[in-house]
């Protein structure tokens, strides 16, 4: 009797059994098919995401990266002084006025690292002729400029998706954090909903003014862009621009570190730390054979800047009509991969001074 009892409880227990692994089966299937809905959704969002960004998106410099030419004649690195050589109307003149074909890759707030990163993702599609970094000496001095700014998802929500920009990240320690969000396109989708004007638009809206200087305004923004730094902090960011010449060495690139004019109430609140960055950074261009071209006096007057010290509209005109045409200037029929001729007369006068002072030690008794 109990035999029976076991064989009808067993017999009852097996089709119970096959009904809760159908109903396991059917759950595991409709699981699988909302995630692939969802993944398709979400690769559609991200799509339209980064159309939508890339609509306001003109001045960024990985998109002018992903476009760019295998050759290139003059890339533009560097903070907000270099970001404006390419404003409308002021890059057709540096243009016209060298006789160089210009990219400006330089973004607002940009230490050395982030530039860095520009460059590796440039050299990866383009062999540019000369690179020009625009040396702005608080971009040594904290990582805020630095590490902190390429790990801000504004620099990369209007980056166009690219493995080349995808495997230049990975080999950044410091940019493992935004990475992510870039590679998945969710900074993007984050951002949609107030996609708004990049960040050098904004800058071109005061081209056209003329700064009315205010001391208590100047000194703000001085302590603003400077801070404390310790001296190997400070040396490790001279040592990447180091390794910035070097990649454009290797390159086939001329190396050229540029001051662009800041005025006289500026140049007067610099902190020390502004002429130790400049002692590293000249001894680190005189081992490394890199031209230093200091434009830093050439325009004091007020009427060229239109806050403490970015230069206006007629700043910029002065400017790119004068020195910094000179400084890119290539003599007629004279092949793109030589010096700048400004670097060529500055080495030439520097032997000069050389030459005549050992000759006056030889003269000596």
């Amino acid at each position: 009797m109990q035999f029976c009892v076991g064989t009808m409880a067993f017999e009852t227990a097996l089709p119970q059994g096959k009904t809760k692994v159908s109903t396991m089966r059917a759950f595991w299937i409709r699981a699988l098919i909302f995630v692939v809905i969802g993944l398709l959704l979400y690769v559609a969002l991200a799509a339209y995401a980064e159309r939508k960004m890339l609509e306001t998106s003109e001045r960024h410099p990985f998109v002018t990266i992903t476009s760019a030419p295998q050759e290139t004649d003059v890339v533009v690195l560097g903070a907000s002084h270099a970001m404006q050589l390419g404003f409308d109307g002021i890059q057709p003149m540096v243009e016209q006025n060298s006789g160089r074909k210009i990219m400006v890759l330089a973004i607002k707030d940009g230490g050395v690292v982030p530039n860095a990163v520009i460059l590796n993702a440039l050299l990866k599609k383009s062999k540019p002729r000369t690179i020009v970094y625009v040396l702005d000496t608080f971009a040594f001095l904290s990582p805020r400029w630095n590490e902190e700014r390429l790990n801000d998802g504004d620099l990369f929500v209007r980056a166009p998706f690219d493995r080349d920009l995808i495997d230049v990240l990975r080999e950044e320690p410091s940019a493992w954090g935004t990475m992510l969000g870039y590679a998945s396109g969710f900074e993007k989708i984050k951002r949609l909903s107030s996609a708004d004007a990049d960040s050098a638009d904004a800058e071109l809206t005061k081209l056209d003014q003329i700064y009315q200087p205010d001391d208590r305004i100047d000194d703000q923004r001085v302590g603003y862009l400077f801070s404390d730094s310790s001296a190997e902090l400070m040396q490790g960011y001279v040592d990447r621009l180091a390794a910035m010449a070097q990649a454009a060495r290797q390159a086939g690139s001329e190396f050229i570190l540029l001051q662009m004019p800041v005025p006289p109430r500026y140049t007067s609140r610099l902190p020390e730390a502004h002429y130790e960055v400049l002692e590293r950074v000249q001894a680190m261009a005189q081992a490394a054979g890199v031209c230093v071209i200091d434009h830093t006096e050439a325009l004091p007057g007020d009427e060229n800047y239109y806050d403490t010290d970015h230069l206006n509209r007629l700043g910029l005109e002065r400017y790119t009509a004068g020195l910094l045409a000179e400084a890119l200037l290539l003599p007629a029929g004279e092949a793109t991969e030589n010096p700048s001729p400004w670097c060529v007369s500055a080495v030439a006068d520097e032997e000069e001074d050389t030459t005549e002072e050992e000759a006056a030690f030889e003269e000596e008794p």
